[in-house]
Order: C-alpha cells, then sequence, then structure tokens
C-alpha cells in the first residue's frame, strides 16, 4: 500500500471544491483537517491488518433459524 502524504488545508478545500462544490474558508479547512487526518490515519491502520479470512465474531442468519435451525 502505497504511502499517503497527510491531509492539509489545500487538499481538502481543493477536494470540498470539486466534488460538492463546497468553497470553504481556509481557516475552516485547516480545522476540519485536523480532525480528519487522525481518522484517516486510523482507517489505514485497519487496513494494513491481515482480516480478509476473519468472520465476524456474531453471524446473523435468519433464514437457518426460518428453516427450523437454530
Amino acid at each position: 500500500m502505497p504511502n499517503r502524504k497527510p491531509l492539509d488545508a489545500k487538499t481538502l478545500s481543493a477536494v470540498a471544491a470539486e466534488i460538492a462544490d463546497l468553497h470553504i474558508s481556509p481557516e475552516t479547512a485547516k480545522n476540519h483537517a485536523a480532525i480528519l487526518e487522525p481518522i484517516l490515519q486510523g482507517i489505514e491502520s485497519f487496513r494494513r491488518l491481515p482480516l480478509k479470512d476473519v468472520e465476524p465474531a456474531v453471524i446473523f442468519h435468519p433464514v437457518d433459524r426460518m428453516r427450523g435451525g437454530e
């Protein structure tokens, strides 16, 4: 997985303008980038975990119960 650059106010402003046609102030972009960067780091750490073959602890199968299974 390639390393990403930290989210900065300039990038956030550009994405908001291009995708959502939102034009936000530099101060707002700076504040939002400071909030979003730790969230993005957390998501990145989850993507590195080897979880492709792991099922959740609880699996819900409503069809099995309808067929008389437990």
